[in-house]
């Protein structure tokens, strides 16, 4: 892909698996003095591929809101949506309609370690036939990067876990018609470390040191 897209930063989330740990926004945890959203907004930004930026938002995250918002004046093109904050997939297909008829990259506020580098290498895999890519990544490396992997998925026999990026071309995804998604395997650290306990996060910082 060579032509402008969107990102999206799915930050609306309870953040549930790690709410009993903290007791602000999961998007707001500080990894390295700053918040992971911010990370995962500065790789963005750095990719120079975005006409925008959307930060996607919900009741659940008002905190992370007013970060972002407060980023408006330094970060060209930063835009919020707010979303129901009900679950994932809900969030994600209100997003695909409010943001029709842009092609998209979607990521998670949790991964903190995230490079441009990285960004521009998977924009380049998508294959503009499909619609829906999903970033995949082999169990057996997140295991050996010392991860518990959480969702599991088997892909002619090989169990891959996801990353949480997709690409998406919202003008071929139909509302209430489940995509026909496509995968894309890339095991990279900076992918994999997607932070959802308070042990993710001293693995993260470990591999870094």
């Amino acid at each position: 892909m060579n032509r402008p897209m969107m990102a999206a930063i799915m930050c609306g989330g309870k953040g549930s698996r790690m709410n009993q740990e903290l007791t602000f926004e999961k998007p707001m945890l500080l990894f390295r003095g700053k918040p992971m959203v911010g990370h995962v907004l500065d790789a963005l930004v750095s990719s120079k591929r975005f006409s925008s930026v959307v930060g996607i938002t919900s009741r659940h995250t008002t905190a992370t809101s007013k970060y972002l918002r407060n980023l408006n004046n330094c970060v060209n093109g930063l835009n919020l949506i707010e979303t129901s904050g009900f679950d994932y997939s809900t969030d994600l297909g209100q997003v695909i309609e409010m943001l029709k008829p842009s092609e998209i990259i979607v990521v998670p506020s949790d991964l903190p370690i995230l490079k441009a580098e990285t960004i521009n290498d998977i924009l380049k895999s998508w294959n503009p036939e499909a619609s829906f890519v999903s970033i995949i990544m082999e169990k057996s490396f997140i295991e050996s990067m010392g991860l518990i992997p959480s969702i599991v998925i088997s892909v002619e026999k090989v169990e891959y876990c996801y990353s949480g990026i997709s690409m998406i071309d919202t003008s071929r995804i139909l509302a209430g018609v489940e995509a026909n998604e496509s995968y894309i395997v890339m095991n990279r650290a900076d992918i994999a470390f997607n932070i959802n306990t308070m042990e993710d996060l001293k693995a993260a910082n470990a591999y870094l040191n």
